[in-house]
């Protein structure tokens, strides 16, 4: 495995019996600081531009130059945030996004001039990066996993994509059909997390959604498994699994026959609740001789597989690697219950390797699209003998 490999030990595990909240469901409290931010779109246009006119004014207690640099970095932003849709990079609400980066350039601007107004030109060209430049790419992220379960000269490549989030469709979605293809895999798998938070109900999304899964298992073989509760609804699950031929691994093992290799799929649902996952993982029989792929949207059930559990390498995403990295320091947040412990990238506890993906798409409803360090990603998996 890649030497970047981060080691990980039992005793790292928590018992979250306890727990009132669990991320990735609705009500837990980054969830209600989402749609509660999500308010601010609802004020009208005008209010709003008076609104941010007045704030600025308060932030540089009127003072004209202080006042100027400030509004018009919040028209830059404005400007920036409002060609997304247009330019089909995304398709998140407007005033909450120009309000949040509002919040972050006030704090620069009672810097001494002219170091006030550098900061908030590289403010700008930081937006342009996070929200035009980063999520519009996606970075193909190659690894290699040796293993004496592969039989002699198989070699398997698949690829692990996860958090597609759709809104609409648009150009991240188009280069995710094309890199999938110039990657030509032989089968695919998907950890959950089809629409964005904004649209899981929107019919127009589940129709686009379906027919890009169904793009994708055109390609190759796509197997996969639920997102979040508050992110894949039942609803919309029972439609894709209805409308599209991508298989839906529930609480369930799959087996795959590969050029004279035997591989296992298994697929266990997520409630964000490890405990009671991984009780669903003890039900299903695993077979020590063959190559065991756990397919599981959070990262966190990891601390509760033990040996017995026979899983070489589990596949994840849900974190979205932080969306926003900071050079070394990491992600600021991580959508896990183990904090920033589990951020993105490869991790082996005792035999298991886990693989956790940025994912390809991004946070919903009242949150920044933004994407800084932390590019989208397909992981290409190549299972060799050894």
């Amino acid at each position: 495995m890649e030497n970047n490999t981060v080691l990980l030990h039992k005793s790292h595990r928590k018992d979250f019996q306890k727990t009132k909240y669990f991320p990735g469901t609705i009500g837990n409290p980054f969830d209600l600081i989402l749609r509660k931010f999500n308010q601010i779109n609802e004020i009208h246009p005008i209010v709003f531009f008076l609104l941010m006119i007045f704030l600025s004014g308060i932030i540089s207690i009127f003072r004209a130059d202080r006042w100027i640099i400030l509004m018009a970095a919040v028209l830059l932003d404005w400007l920036i945030i409002w060609s997304l849709p247009k330019l089909l990079i995304s398709f998140g609400p407007l005033f909450s996004q120009i309000f949040l980066l509002f919040i972050l350039r006030s704090v620069f601007i009672w810097m001494p001039y002219p170091i006030n107004l550098i900061l908030e030109i590289i403010g700008t060209l930081l937006v342009f990066i996070g929200f035009v430049v980063e999520p519009s790419s996606i970075k193909v992220t190659k690894y290699n996993y040796s293993s004496k379960k592969i039989n002699f000269p198989t070699k398997i490549k698949f690829l692990q994509i996860g958090d597609i989030h759709l809104e609409k469709h648009g150009r991240r979605e188009t280069r995710l059909i094309s890199e999938i293809a110039k990657l030509k895999p032989q089968f695919i798998l998907f950890t959950g997390d089809f629409l964005n938070l904004s649209f899981n109900q929107n019919k127009e999304s589940i129709g686009q959604v379906i027919s890009l899964i169904n793009e994708i298992n055109e390609i190759a073989p796509t197997y996969f498994v639920n997102g979040s509760p508050a992110v894949d609804l039942k609803e919309s699950l029972k439609e894709i699994e209805a409308f599209t031929n991508a298989i839906y691994i529930k609480n369930d093992i799959f087996p795959l026959k590969i050029d004279g290799s035997e591989i296992n799929l298994i697929g266990i649902q997520c409630s964000h609740i490890p405990s009671n996952d991984y009780a669903q993982l003890k039900k299903i029989r695993t077979h020590p001789e063959l190559f065991n792929i756990l397919m599981y949207h959070s990262p966190d059930l990891i601390f509760e597989l033990d040996p017995d559990s026979n899983i070489d390498l589990m596949v994840s995403g849900h974190t979205h690697g932080g969306q926003v990295r900071i050079p070394f320091f990491g992600a600021v947040i991580s959508a896990s219950l183990y904090g920033r412990k589990l951020q993105y990238g490869l991790y082996k506890l005792e035999s298991t390797i886990l693989s956790i993906t940025r994912g390809i798409g991004l946070e919903g409803m009242g949150a920044p699209r933004v994407r800084f360090l932390c590019k989208p990603e397909i992981i290409e998996w190549t299972l060799l003998s050894g």
